[in-house]
């Protein structure tokens, strides 16, 4: 039995726990932004209930003939079988068969496609697991965004970090600028960018080789001192992707830290680290069975992309007192963690 508690949270921009009773595995939710569409699309199952309102043509049954009338609003169930997050336009589609709803106007057994969209309210029964619970804690604490500026004397990329992954907005090259001595014109135009985006983000961090980020920093100080105040300085030895994923995967500021792809980055890691020196990690779905019927897993990784595949193994290790995190394909990390098998241990002790 699942003991974690759900406490309501009333705070804007973050998914709102409505009503719960997991021992019946019942969960009335509102999502509020994209990320909490992803989390959502996350924890889904084949089989899992969902219930919410929802426009369908209805159905009008005249004798033995069965005609569809106007769409309407209307509030029905259905066993989702597939669903799709669509992030350009900003839904999650889930489809399966209808099983419940106002018979007069839908047809039990037939399918149906519920948009979910933010501010949508649904429910979710299912039998839910300790790491989807703890998806959707994380879901309901509301993170600042992170911008993330990496440079050089030559070229500055951007990505904004969150929960539902790294999104690269643009590059701002300073090749345009024949003469060398006008960087300030570079400058310029990434502080005029970066004032564009600064009410959105918590924080913004500038990385890259050299002495540029520096340079920015005080070239923004001496201009605008109050998006000064948002700017962290970090390290990166490149720029590019390379450079925004160096800054994820080394950085030691806090608000980074706190994101979803730096814990996973960080897990991964280490169990890397462990695997290179024959240490206290195993991987592949055996050699990982065996470490967990042991009870030696401390902490169970597992790729999202292979949850059906080690759904046993997952559960096994809950029951035994592991903790399980699903790790995502959406960074460079998680990537090279898939390409390992997609399953591995960071152990208590080592085993025979």
């Amino acid at each position: 039995m699942i003991n974690f508690q759900l406490n309501k949270y009333n705070l804007c921009d973050t998914m709102q726990i409505l009503s719960e009773n997991l021992k019946e595995g019942f969960i009335k939710i509102r999502v509020e932004t994209l990320d909490d569409l992803w989390h959502l699309c996350k924890i889904l199952e084949q089989g899992d209930i969902i219930t919410g309102k929802t426009y369908r043509k209805i159905t009008i049954k005249s004798g033995q003939e069965i005609k569809k009338g106007d769409r309407e609003p209307v509030v029905l169930s259905i066993e989702a079988e597939k669903w799709e997050f669509q992030k350009d336009a900003r839904c999650l589609r889930i489809t399966g068969k209808i099983v419940s709803g106002p018979e007069d106007k839908v047809q039990i057994g037939s399918y149906h496609t519920i948009s979910v969209s933010p501010r949508t309210v649904l429910s979710i029964k299912k039998k839910w697991k300790s790491y989807q619970i703890e998806r959707l804690k994380k879901a309901k604490i509301k993170k600042p965004l992170l911008l993330i500026c990496v440079l050089d004397r030559d070229q500055a990329d951007f990505a904004e970090v969150k929960e539902s992954g790294i999104d690269h907005l643009t590059t701002i090259y300073s090749k345009k600028y024949k003469d060398r001595d006008a960087m300030d014109e570079y400058r310029n135009e990434i502080m005029k960018y970066l004032l564009g985006k600064h009410e959105t983000f918590g924080r913004i961090i500038i990385a890259g080789p050299g002495f540029e980020k520096e340079n920015l920093f005080n070239h923004i100080k001496q201009k605008n001192p109050e998006l000064a105040r948002k700017l962290v300085i970090e390290s990166a030895n490149s720029t590019g992707r390379t450079g925004i994923n160096e800054v994820i995967r080394s950085s030691a500021n806090r608000i980074i830290k706190e994101t979803r792809i730096a814990t996973e980055t960080e897990l991964v890691e280490r169990f890397l680290e462990e695997i290179s020196k024959d240490g206290l990690a195993v991987y592949g779905a055996k050699e990982t069975a065996r470490a967990v019927e042991s009870g030696a897993v401390e902490t169970l990784l597992v790729s999202e992309d292979k949850i059906s595949e080690f759904e046993n193994i997952m559960e096994k290790a809950e029951k035994l007192g592991s903790r399980v995190v699903v790790i995502g394909t959406d960074h460079e990390s998680g990537e090279k963690f898939l390409s390992l098998g997609g399953i591995g241990g960071l152990l208590r002790f080592k085993i025979d």
